[in-house]
């Protein structure tokens, strides 16, 4: 007897849930979506310059803004709807959405939400927008803090806050035809891609 599901989910955590069979046409679409901001992100941080002549050439438009800061916020909203598009899509490809967790499931996943919800707001209050949306690469620096929520150990803690959230939603919406499916392979692939940015900005 397994009532609140603790068996069952660390059976489907393990190993074998991430294996190489799940890199279907469907999962490696799902993962390119996710990839969409990672790709925006790196070209800010790698290549300002072209970034900034970008923000001229879209002045006056929609997606154009007072600073480069401004700017990607707006691109932060267009990735976000590729990040969620991803999860969205893969979910409804392959089953009917509900949420209907197992009691250890709904504890867990809830915590790791909550606990990475605290990570990104923490991080919002502590350096605002500019320091969230790289304003050091553009003469825009935010206010040094060593405070919470860069005194918990981690050098990036907002993409800490992310793959916690991450990997809670996953658990909570998590169903065996999901799995079945490569569910918690595609919130790993999630995960690498904030291990990489983590690694770009440090080098």
């Amino acid at each position: 007897a397994d009532p609140a599901g603790f068996a069952e989910t660390i059976q489907w955590i393990g190993v074998d849930t991430w294996a190489v069979r799940y890199l279907t046409p469907l999962f490696v679409f799902a993962s390119c979506c996710l990839a969409v901001e990672r790709v925006c992100y790196t070209y800010v941080w790698c290549r300002p310059r072209q970034f900034l002549e970008f923000c001229r050439s879209v002045d006056g438009t929609w997606l154009g803004g007072d600073t480069p800061v401004d700017v990607i916020v707006k691109c932060f909203t267009i990735n976000k709807v590729f990040q969620y598009g991803g999860f969205a899509i893969f979910h409804l490809a392959v089953d009917v959405p509900r949420l209907d967790p197992t009691l250890f499931r709904a504890v867990v996943g809830a915590q790791l939400v909550v606990v990475g919800q605290v990570l990104n707001v923490a991080i919002y209050r502590a350096i605002g927008k500019k320091g969230v949306y790289y304003g050091c690469k553009f003469d825009q620096h935010a206010q040094w803090c060593t405070g919470f929520p860069f005194n918990v150990g981690f050098a990036h803690p907002q993409y800490l806050g992310a793959v916690l959230t991450t990997f809670g939603a996953s658990l909570l919406l998590a169903t065996q035809p999901l799995i079945d499916r490569g569910w918690f392979g595609l919130a790993v692939m999630q995960a690498i891609q904030y291990v990489y940015m983590a690694y770009l900005e440090h080098h």
